[in-house]
């Protein structure tokens, strides 16, 4: 195969002495990505419960039925 030209002008900028940039990436910090495992549906389930501090999640928590009172006291004056 062919290099390309990014590699092609990364091998010439290196023979005239500047830094190799391919050095300078990081490598995968001992994670093989071939070993990444799908989370199970608990998993799935709990981070759903999770997501933005219950903030959308609608299910109920705390025994509360998710209804709001509010009362306002109104005090009539009559001069």
């Amino acid at each position: 195969m062919a290099l390309s030209k990014a590699k092609k002008h990364r091998l010439k900028s290196e023979r005239e002495g500047r830094i190799n940039p391919e050095l300078q990436r990081l490598g995968w910090n001992g994670l093989v990505p071939i070993e990444r495992k799908t989370p199970t549906r608990a998993e799935q389930l709990q981070k759903l419960e999770r997501k933005h501090k219950h903030k959308w999640n609608r299910t109920l928590h705390n025994g509360s039925d998710g209804s709001i009172c509010v009362c306002w006291a109104y005090q009539v004056l009559l001069a």
